[in-house]
């Protein structure tokens, strides 16, 4: 299921976040979205997610295009934002418990559902433990677990390493690649940190609401020289 943009611009007033975005991501696979601060990342995920209203262009999800009004589409994504979305007073079973309600799913489908996104994250060593309890690094992979509980096709991470160790970022970094290349998974992974990335990672660079250019990651030296390069040319 391929996640295509065409011709997104969006402003907040007279300040462009978005000015006629284009591309196409490719399913079971991992594209990272990289660019300065202010360059639309945040913007453009809200977008896809319908947190924000849309004032132009066209999103479309296996050619079939949708708005904001189409739960149907919505229910192929799974959304990890910046800013911790869950419930520090209560366990993180129960957390993904009411994410499963919010999704319909019946008892017996939860647990199934729990046990196999907590396997795939390795949290069901600690997911009956309060969330405060958590290191972030133990608390993102709640999040991202929660993100997967009814199976999307797509997985949007909006800087889900921040603040992570770099032992933590490196096994995160291995366990997304794998739901990319072996459960078939679209990923979308706005970051800043480029060694979370593999050479065979396709590439998106924004820069100042456009998309500046479009290929693989390559080695890292390869990848910060293109990133600085676009950043000298257009920033």
């Amino acid at each position: 299921m391929a996640l295509s943009i065409q011709d997104a611009s969006y402003s907040y007033g007279k300040a462009v976040a978005l000015k006629n975005f284009s591309s196409c991501f490719e399913p079971g696979a991992v594209t990272a979205l990289l660019g300065p601060n202010g360059a639309g990342k945040s913007t453009l995920f809200k977008l896809i997610s319908g947190l924000i209203r849309r004032q132009s262009g066209d999103f479309s999800l296996d050619g079939e295009s949708w708005t904001s009004h189409s739960p149907r589409i919505f229910q192929k994504f799974g959304f990890v934002f910046q800013e911790p979305a869950l419930d520090s007073m209560r366990s993180g079973l129960a957390n993904l418990k009411y994410a499963a309600g919010l999704h319909g799913l019946d008892r017996p489908k939860t647990k199934q559902r729990i046990e196999e996104t907590t396997s795939l994250m390795n949290c069901s060593s600690y997911v009956h433990r309060d969330i405060r309890t958590l290191s972030g690094g133990e608390r993102r992979r709640i999040e991202i677990a929660r993100a997967l509980i009814h199976k999307p096709k797509w997985l949007l991470l909006d800087e889900p390493s921040a603040g992570l160790d770099i032992n933590s970022r490196a096994k995160l970094s291995l366990d997304l690649h794998s739901l990319a290349s072996n459960k078939g998974l679209g990923i979308l992974w706005c970051t800043h940190v480029t060694d979370e990335l593999c050479p065979q990672d396709a590439l998106v660079i924004l820069i100042n609401g456009e998309n500046r250019y479009s290929g693989s990651c390559g080695s890292q030296d390869e990848m910060i020289r293109t990133y600085n390069q676009m950043v000298d040319k257009h920033g």
